[in-house]
């Protein structure tokens, strides 16, 4: 798993790479956590490099999302590979998540905080 930290006023991006498993899951619980809970109100989880998923990774996925929408934060999904989006509608995810076909459809609907306050 490969992991990257990108920052924009009011938006964190968190951009995933590889293989989320059993095996790493804790690992990125422990990083999305932390940015859900320090970072940008809101987060996009750039999946764009990201080649499989399974059900420990999709538990930190919803449990990252209902944390920050918990505090009033926004979190969204972008750019699934065809194997994770997959996954993601047949269990349903893509209905009770935000996701974005691309990074750039998501940034045109998140409209970072310091822009929305102007």
């Amino acid at each position: 798993m490969t992991f990257s930290i990108e920052t924009q006023p009011g938006l964190s991006i968190a951009c995933l790479g590889g293989h989320v498993d059993t095996l790493n899951a804790g690992e990125l619980e422990n990083t999305l956590v932390a940015l859900a809970d320090t970072g940008e109100n809101q987060l996009l989880v750039d999946c764009t490099s990201l080649e499989y998923i399974n059900s420990a990774g999709l538990r930190v996925f919803l449990l990252v999302a209902k944390r920050k929408e918990a505090t009033g934060g926004k979190c969204a999904f972008c750019g699934l590979t065809m194997n994770v989006k997959l996954v993601f509608e047949t269990i349903g995810f893509d209905r009770i998540l935000t996701v974005y076909d691309s990074r750039a459809a998501a940034l045109a609907q998140i409209q970072p905080l310091s822009q929305a306050a102007a």
